[in-house]
């Protein structure tokens, strides 16, 4: 199952950058926010914090996302027209796409596991809850209710950072080893879910209002409550030993999801100098990018090898 949460939240992870602005954002971005959340709380649930050796530990996770983060930051610069000076650049601050953020958040949480094993199994573990949402309030919120301006290098540190999905990875890490166990039915956690869902959409909505073009972003409260209520559901499925979902295709989904994540945009890029492709409505767009991101990293493993994709970031 862990394969199939990681395909359907590689498919929100295309939905979400096929979206149209403005209303669309705020009606179906509270669908789809789930994406990044899922995918760093796996990492955290499949990682165990007792470890005789961090030190290969950590270079064999940085590795194997680092060397891909060069190569596509190489390739998306080019798309950019982008020369040395910017490569350079884009290489230190991830700016080359806004997809490799994601990679930064990724490996700051790697160097961070053995501070986050101790921490759970200390009596202050609790203080682990607060870090996202307080950081949320200062470089988000404080700005878009005050009109205040971060200075340009604070809003890179933000965007960068692991602070605002430090809740995803760190309830991950509690629950797959064991050391909290929620005890919410699924019925219940599936309402809640749907409640969360509309006050999702209000306060989008309220961002709308507000000027926000940024109204159905993943790091704002609500969102924080119904992908927290997903993961718990997640939680729920993945230690139901009679739920189970064997379709390849999907399963397939979840095997290429990192490649998915790194190459969808450039198809992106790609399809959007065709007028044929700028007509499609959404989200027969998004199911038009998925498939063709698909059949890429599929092609690239049948062609280059599972070894060589994994250095590329196709598998």
């Amino acid at each position: 199952m862990i394969q199939v949460f990681r395909a359907l939240s590689i498919i929100a992870v295309v939905m979400i950058h096929t979206t149209p602005p403005g209303e669309w954002q705020v009606i179906f971005r509270p669908f789809l926010n789930f994406a990044v959340a899922t995918f760093l709380f796996l990492s955290g649930y499949l990682t165990k914090i007792e470890n005789d050796d961090w030190y290969a530990f950590c270079r064999k996770r940085i590795i194997r996302v680092f060397i891909p983060y060069v190569i596509w930051t190489v390739i998306f610069t080019l798309l950019h027209n982008g020369g040395i000076p910017l490569l350079v650049k884009n290489l230190v601050t991830a700016k080359a796409e806004t997809i490799l953020y994601y990679i930064f958040v990724y490996i700051q949480f790697v160097l961070l596991t053995p501070l986050l094993g101790k921490l759970a199994k200390s009596k202050f573990r609790y203080l682990g809850w607060f870090i996202a949402p307080v950081s949320t309030l200062i470089f988000k919120y404080y700005g878009l209710l005050t009109g205040y301006e971060y200075h340009a290098y604070v809003s890179l540190f933000w965007s960068r950072a692991c602070l605002g999905w430090f809740t995803y990875y760190y309830l991950g890490l509690l629950l797959g080893n064991q050391i909290i166990k929620p005890n919410y039915s699924l019925k219940t956690l599936l309402y809640l879910y749907f409640v969360s869902i509309i006050l999702q959409m209000i306060e989008g909505y309220g961002w709308y209002l507000l000027g926000n073009s940024n109204c159905g972003t993943q790091l704002k409260m609500t969102s924080f409550i119904t992908s927290t209520i997903f993961l718990l559901i997640i939680y729920d499925i993945l230690n139901n030993p009679n739920i189970d979902i064997k379709n390849r295709f999907i399963r397939s989904l979840g095997d290429y999801s990192f490649g998915i994540y790194l190459c969808h945009v450039m198809i992106i890029i790609f399809l959007g100098h065709m007028h044929c492709y700028t007509v499609i409505p959404y989200p027969l767009n998004s199911v038009i990018i998925l498939l063709i991101s698909w059949a890429f990293c599929y092609l690239g493993n049948k062609i280059l090898g599972s070894r060589i994709c994994g250095w590329i970031g196709l598998k």
